[in-house]
């Protein structure tokens, strides 16, 4: 009955729209703008703010983490528990109950579960979501130039960054791989949610390669 427990607890966490509430305070309703996601990039794409994107990315991460403690806090040193806090967590953000199950894509949910179980991991994979995104972006469009004074510099390596789906896909793929290896206890734990995020970017992927995707 307990683990039922998280897992609404987590799931309801999980619905809270941050990045949308955030955004609605600007103005700006992410369902128009951009991507349409109800995520932390898109709340930069909508303002253009770096507060704002922060506002949205510290609540995203902010909700995986309470999951994830509360999980230990009632069961500690339990895998399972942590694993169901996590999944229904980015559940939550992905098909969340308060917009009407619309949801974004997980990734700075999941991330937020990394960074409370496992920095050096969570570092890894950015590393390894960088490394892909770049090199994918460099060898598919050939547009990655160093012009422009270091302010227009940094904010086009991260557009490409958060626009290059086809190489956060892969980056993904090959994260999940290291993280068995190395990390298999923190895998346990978040993998299923890993496929809840590779399954919301089933869809854009697709429109991405189609030169459809903002």
């Amino acid at each position: 009955m307990n683990l039922v427990l998280i897992s609404i607890i987590s799931y309801l966490l999980g619905s809270i729209p941050f990045s949308y509430l955030v955004a609605r305070a600007y103005g700006k309703n992410l369902y128009q703008i951009g991507s349409g996601n109800i995520g932390t990039a898109n709340v930069w794409r909508a303002t253009g703010k770096i507060e704002a994107m922060i506002m949205a990315l510290i609540g995203d991460l902010g909700k995986g983490i309470l999951a994830v403690i509360l999980a230990q806090r009632f069961f500690p040193n339990q895998i399972l528990p942590q694993t169901l806090a996590a999944f229904f967590a980015v559940a939550g953000h992905n098909w969340p109950i308060f917009l009407k199950f619309k949801g974004g894509r997980g990734l700075a949910t999941s991330a937020g579960i990394l960074l409370y179980l496992n920095l050096k991991a969570l570092f890894l994979i950015l590393i390894t979501l960088g490394f892909c995104i770049f090199l994918t972006e460099i060898l598919t469009k050939k547009r990655l130039k160093w012009e422009g004074n270091l302010r227009e510099k940094i904010k086009g390596l991260f557009n490409i960054f958060i626009s290059q789906v086809l190489g956060r896909v892969i980056g993904i793929g090959v994260a999940t791989i290291l993280l068995f290896f190395l990390y298999p206890v923190t895998f346990k734990i978040i993998f299923p949610a890993a496929i809840l995020a590779g399954i919301k970017h089933i869809k854009r992927t697709k429109t991405f390669l189609e030169g459809k995707v903002v």
